[in-house]
């Protein structure tokens, strides 16, 4: 499979069948949920805005930034009120045009968290390869470098992550093919070679994913997407510290989403979840550990339920109920949150979460976090 896939980029690279596609892939996570809210707020459509862009015989460079502050209280049921103030993300985005078949952007991160080095990495950089001829009916992209793959959508409307994106979310160096035909089917499928290797694993570019997505009408989406092996995700289900013969096959995770708007309501649901069990002896060789890892059982899962409002212009309102299982503490989380654009590309937001996990360390938690978020 591995020897075909590197046949058919090769064989699209030479025979130059991949069409333009003007924008970036489509980012998950937080900041690309944060960008979605701030443009949503402002009643417009998610593009940048190019203040700051340079042209120069043909070529483009565009700049764009992020920036959030945050701070927070948590108070745990029976213990002490604990409180900080973090810049919890400062982003800048350099997105390069050089003509209409190479392209290229590089996203620059800082996130300020307890306990770690001030440090600012890479966060994406990738290449993107384009030219102006229809596939099928349909438009073929290549993208290569750091990236956040393809599985699961994330779509939130809070200020903290979803579990399943505490669960799901990957970033690594992929290439990865994009399909998209017309304006309501894309599929996506790529390969990587992870950072977590099984036993007996000779390193190589052994992981995979795939994802499809339909937008069958105006504010209806939904789909589904598998990766190779969820252990692969930046959950840390499987330790470092482990033996090297411990984890002995990889464990397939399958997500799907679905995302709906009418009128001022909007709703998310999404599901993720590994498709096999994990080792027994590698789930109790994690848990024998003194920091062990995101899994604490043999079938880690996840679900997100959000329905968001808007009552007036510049205003969101969302509730949300979400869960764990086999992973975090089997945590159950629900809370709402109140957003407001107060200027041009500025937003205030103020969210409360409850949450309840399971074990003796794992007593109800109450956290209230305002965020000042500023995108340019």
């Amino acid at each position: 499979m591995k020897i075909h896939l590197l046949l058919l980029t090769c064989l699209l690279l030479l025979t130059g069948i991949v069409p333009a596609l003007a924008d970036t892939p489509d980012a998950r996570g937080e900041i690309e949920n944060l960008k979605r809210r701030i443009a949503a707020l402002e009643g417009r459509e998610t593009e940048k805005d190019a203040p700051f862009t340079l042209e120069t015989f043909g070529k483009y460079l565009r700049l764009h930034g992020l920036l959030e502050l945050e701070a927070f209280t948590e108070q745990m049921e029976g213990g002490d009120e604990t409180s900080d103030l973090t810049l919890a993300t400062a982003q800048v985005e350099l997105e390069v045009e050089v003509n209409e078949n190479i392209g290229g952007n590089v996203v620059f991160l800082y996130e300020e968290a307890e306990g770690e080095d001030d440090t600012v990495e890479i966060d994406e950089a990738i290449i993107h390869l384009t030219h102006s001829v229809d596939a099928l009916g349909g438009e073929i992209g290549i993208y290569g470098g750091k990236m956040y793959v393809p599985f699961g959508m994330f779509n939130s409307h809070f200020i903290s992550d979803p579990l399943t994106l505490e669960l799901g979310e990957t970033n690594d160096t992929a290439l990865y093919l994009d399909y998209q035909w017309g304006d309501w089917v894309e599929f996506k499928t790529g390969f990587f070679n992870g950072e977590v290797d099984t036993a007996d694993d000779n390193n190589s570019i052994d992981s995979f994913v795939a994802a499809v997505e339909v937008t069958p009408a105006e504010g209806l989406s939904f789909g589904l997407s598998y990766i190779s092996d969820l252990a692969e995700s930046d959950g840390e289900l499987v330790s470092g510290d482990l033996s090297g013969d411990s984890y002995r096959s990889s464990v397939a995770g399958g997500a799907a989403y679905l995302s709906a708007s009418y009128g001022p309501f909007t709703f998310e649901a999404e599901y993720l979840a590994a498709l096999e069990d994990f080792d027994r002896e590698l789930v109790d060789a994690n848990l024998a550990l003194d920091e062990p890892s995101g899994l604490t059982g043999r079938r880690p899962q996840t679900w997100n339920l959000e329905l968001a409002l808007t009552p007036a212009e510049g205003w969101e309102v969302a509730v949300k109920a979400e869960q764990a299982r086999d992973f975090m503490d089997d945590v159950r989380r629900h809370g709402i949150v109140v957003a407001h654009g107060i200027f041009r590309n500025t937003s205030l937001a103020l969210e409360y979460l409850h949450s309840d996990g399971e074990g003796e360390d794992n007593d109800p938690t109450h956290t209230t976090t305002a965020q000042l978020a500023f995108e340019f």
